[in-house]
């Protein structure tokens, strides 16, 4: 059974169907295999994390009401909670309160869950999260990443922490400005990270704010290894914003992950198409190919909304391997807002690239659960591995929700996707749910937004 709640109706209209929902793409089937509230009374519940292990159990971080164990399986008690679940997201495993607050998550090659926890810094826990290895005291610890060798890098007070296997930390060095997210790729020993940073520079007559994005990559000492894009305001500068021509058009870094495909991901915002992206992020004078497409991976027709534009990289070398644009569309023709500022990227092993963010309306679903009329809301979007192809932009809940975790893993010849996030009180696609409805709060009281998850199978 499948439930759709119109936003602001407390009884929802339930649709009956055999099987899960699923979106016809040129190269096979994508269903929405789970779908769930996850939430308690009275408070403002998230998932913060998404991770797959290596046997398909998936695993969530979430910030948690203390009654949610009245609501799902298990003994948690609330607030930084660690939640495992069957591989195809129906079943809870298990349930447990690890610290305060949890920011983020990953998991490394032996299964172990490594947390963010804010000023109860970096967690490392057992594959199934019922034991503490060890704790690495830092403040303010709001990004975390474990690569497959076993290191974690985190972002703790604004600079980023080289950790080895054993939670010693092994190298440090500043971030920038405003310093966004972290992964780290054991293969090359590289840590990432992205950003942005507030400037000013002349376009040609005037000199305006611009935000320019940066992504670095470091050494495990903490060395710099190379940078991409941080153009310099300088007008007498090689590396001058504006050289070849107008490139005002704000930019920042938002999320960086190594796929499954052990190459490196980034997503940005972009406030225009006359982005720096058009661009090498190297040589400022040389043309960058963009895959682009149809309307939805243009910025024609656009204003200051910020959109989205992500790309590919050698982790080893930061070098630029393909790019694309997102966007939606007005009936207009007007593009409108995509924006990943907490969503996600990844990509699987066969490199089909999966981004979650928040949209306003002119989303081009491939799957509309419930058939709301509006196109906005917390979706995700599947590309092929060329970035040619949208093989799937769906989302659970019309015009609410804020994906902010995503995880994509091929096991037992499966591929599945995990992701959630906060924000959903109603007007949510549910199947399969360990929670099947938002959780009431007591009369007179504003509504907290409850968190949720979904998970997708590529048939």
């Amino acid at each position: 059974m499948k439930r759709w709640c119109s936003i602001g109706v407390a009884v929802g209209m339930v649709l009956f169907a055999s099987g899960p929902l699923s979106a016809e793409d040129g190269a096979g089937t994508y269903a929405i295999v789970a779908s769930s509230f996850l939430g308690g009374r009275g408070f403002d519940d998230a998932v913060v994390g998404a991770r797959i292990q290596s046997d398909g159990t998936i695993v969530l971080a979430a910030n948690l009401a203390p009654d949610i164990a009245r609501h799902i399986q298990g003994a948690g008690k609330g607030g930084g909670t660690v939640i495992r679940l069957s591989a195809d997201g129906t079943k809870v495993l298990s349930v447990k309160t690890v610290a305060s607050e949890v920011k983020d998550m990953a998991v490394d090659a032996k299964d172990s869950i490594v947390l963010a926890a804010g000023d109860d810094g970096v967690i490392k826990l057992n594959a199934d999260g019922a034991r503490q290895v060890w704790t690495a005291r830092m403040r303010g610890c709001v990004r975390v990443d474990a690569a497959a060798d076993g290191h974690v890098a985190a972002i703790a007070d604004g600079r980023i922490h080289v950790l080895d296997p054993a939670g010693k930390v092994i190298g440090r060095a500043d971030g920038s400005h405003y310093t966004c997210d972290v992964c780290i790729d054991g293969a090359s020993k590289t840590v990432v990270f992205t950003g942005f940073r507030n400037a000013r520079a002349f376009d040609g007559k005037r000199t305006y704010p611009v935000q320019i994005c940066y992504v670095h990559g470091l050494d495990y000492k903490g060395k710099r290894k190379w940078t991409n894009y941080n153009w310099s305001t300088d007008r007498t500068s090689d590396r001058f914003l504006n050289k070849p021509t107008n490139n005002m058009a704000d930019s920042r870094g938002d999320r960086c992950t190594i796929g499954r495909d052990g190459k490196l991901y980034v997503t940005f915002q972009v406030a225009g198409g006359n982005h720096l992206f058009r661009y090498s992020p190297r040589n400022i004078m040389t043309k960058s190919p963009i895959v682009g497409g149809d309307n939805y991976h243009k910025f024609h027709n656009s204003r200051a909304e910020h959109k989205c534009f992500f790309a590919r990289f050698s982790a080893a070398t930061g070098d630029y391997l393909a790019g694309q644009q997102f966007c939606g569309r007005l009936s207009s023709g007007r593009a409108n807002a995509v924006v990943t500022k907490e969503g996600e990227i990844t990509a699987d092993e066969a490199g089909r690239v999966y981004v979650v963010g928040r949209a306003a309306s002119g989303l081009p679903l491939t799957m509309n659960p419930g058939g709301e009329d509006y196109t906005g809301g917390g979706f995700i979007l599947v590309m092929s591995p060329d970035l040619k192809t949208r093989l799937l932009v769906t989302r659970t809940a019309a015009g609410k929700g804020s994906p902010r975790a995503l995880d994509v893993r091929t096991t037992k010849g499966k591929t599945r996707a995990v992701w959630g996030g906060s924000g959903v009180v109603e007007g949510m696609f549910v199947t399969n749910a360990v929670q099947e409805r938002a959780v009431d709060v007591a009369a007179g009281k504003k509504d907290p937004k409850d968190a949720f998850f979904a998970v997708i199978e590529k048939k």
